[in-house]
């Protein structure tokens, strides 16, 4: 039995053609045409172009246009050298101390950081890392800081933190980091 051919399959193109061109699809165009903006929207707009600009009537503009509105002006101020400078020291150092690897680097990066008079911050990638370090001191001062760092949040590398803990209860010398890594250990499994 031969098929007969019926009437001829439209493509998707001529399909979308024909939506296009029909009486319902330039109604819902027209409706959708950009309206002319009041003229109080079109300088409201203005005046907020004009604060992302940093011009220097921008903030009196939306006062003007918006009374109610009170915008604080931004005051530029000067940078200070000093303090960008160890701001930038700090920082470096940081990064130093995230990307150690080994014991020995670890414990050197972490101490110059300490030494050069900063203080840690409250983050548990740097607390991960000091438990790589040799001063056992250390080792328990970052098992209690992860422990309140925990208490908050979900551990961002958990593997990791557990393998350091199993290997410091394995590997400390004194009873009372292996005690603290155990304690720490428990409540993250």
């Amino acid at each position: 039995m031969a098929r007969e051919p019926g009437p001829a399959k439209k493509s998707w193109r001529d399909v979308d053609r024909a939506r296009s061109s029909s009486f319902h699809a330039a109604e819902t165009l027209g409706r959708h045409e950009q309206r002319p903006q009041s003229s109080a929207s079109n300088e409201y707009k203005a005046a907020l172009e004009a604060l992302f600009q940093k011009k220097p009537d921008g903030a009196e503009l939306l006062e003007k246009v918006a009374p109610a509105v009170r915008v604080a002006k931004v005051v530029g101020a000067e940078p200070s050298a000093p303090a960008d400078a160890t701001t930038n020291r700090r920082q470096d150092q940081l990064r130093k101390i995230l990307a150690a690897q080994g014991q020995r680097q670890i414990s050197d990066t972490v101490e110059a950081f300490l030494n050069a008079g900063h203080s840690l911050p409250d983050d548990q990638e740097v607390f991960l890392q000091m438990l790589e370090h040799r001063d056992e001191e250390r080792v328990r001062d970052a098992i209690d800081k992860l422990d309140r760092l925990l208490m908050g949040q979900l551990p961002k590398r958990k593997p990791v933190l557990v393998q350091r803990l199993k290997r410091i209860e394995e590997n400390a010398e004194e009873s009372t980091t292996r005690d603290a890594a155990a304690v720490l250990r428990r409540k993250v499994a």
